[in-house]
């Protein structure tokens, strides 16, 4: 791995991101990119048109934005922005601090879209569960975190709202050619990285991992197989806290989606 990509929002979920993507940039000695994407759907002006009540046509009039309006947008856009360098200078101070190469982008655009596009130099991407609108979430990822992992080009880890030491990282198996694509990359950029790895199957379908057994053996990881009635979807968060694991690894797109 030469580069990992972090997404910042100044939200806790994104701190803990960065020190996801800190310590792994450190393990790995390679180079860390901060990305903070200014949300356009914050800065920019809304269209206004007005129509006739009778207007059978449906033909809209524009109405040019109030210039109280238009100050008070230039006003947020230079607000965000000015947060935006303040928080990317944070993350430079500590990756300096930290011996650890570090690339501040700051753009504005769709944060999902933008993220997705600076992964690309990267080898993989860090970011937040979920992000500033975390307490109006009631799902395990935010929209915005779905979307990144659905279409970023690199893999992708979504981080929880508080960093903890990643020893322990569980891989629910569920046949699809995604989970394969997942342990094999996760084998490839980290190794024997871990103290322990689990990989977790169905009872009913328990012959399947006996190509993982002989694959990770093979490339000398310690690991060990834990089964559950039912499908790994269902049983995976249940067993992650028994196990007291610290990471999943799971395909963006298996037989399931994400939940």
């Amino acid at each position: 791995i030469g580069q990992v990509v972090v997404g910042i929002d100044g939200s806790d979920y994104s701190l803990s991101a960065f020190q996801y993507a800190e310590h792994f940039a450190a393990k790995l000695d390679c180079e860390l990119k901060g990305v903070f994407v200014v949300d356009s759907r914050k800065t920019e002006l809304p269209i206004i048109y007005a129509t006739g009540h009778f207007d059978y046509a449906f033909a809209r009039t524009y109405i040019p934005p109030d210039p109280e309006l238009k100050g008070f947008y230039n006003k947020i856009k230079k607000d965000l922005e000015g947060f935006a360098a303040n928080c990317l200078n944070n993350c430079k101070e500590s990756c300096k601090k930290n011996k650890i190469p570090f690339i501040a982008v700051q753009r504005e655009g769709l944060p999902s879209q933008v993220l997705a596009e600076e992964s690309r130099s990267g080898d993989l991407l860090f970011i937040g569960q979920k992000g500033e609108n975390a307490r109006f979430a009631r799902t395990i990822v935010g929209s915005t975190a779905e979307d990144v992992v659905r279409s970023s080009p690199r893999p992708v880890m979504a981080c929880p709202q508080a960093f903890r030491t990643p020893e322990k990282i569980l891989f629910p198996y569920d046949g699809s050619l995604s989970a394969e694509r997942a342990l094999q990359f996760c084998v490839n950029a980290f190794g024997t990285f871990w103290k322990e790895f689990l990989i977790l199957s169905s009872e009913e379908e328990e012959g399947l991992t006996e190509r993982e057994h002989r694959y990770l053996s093979k490339h000398a990881i310690d690991h060990r197989l834990v089964t559950e009635k039912g499908s790994p979807i269902d049983t995976v968060l249940e067993v992650a806290e028994r196990e007291g694991s610290d990471l999943l690894l799971i395909g963006s797109h298996g037989t399931h989606k994400i939940r």
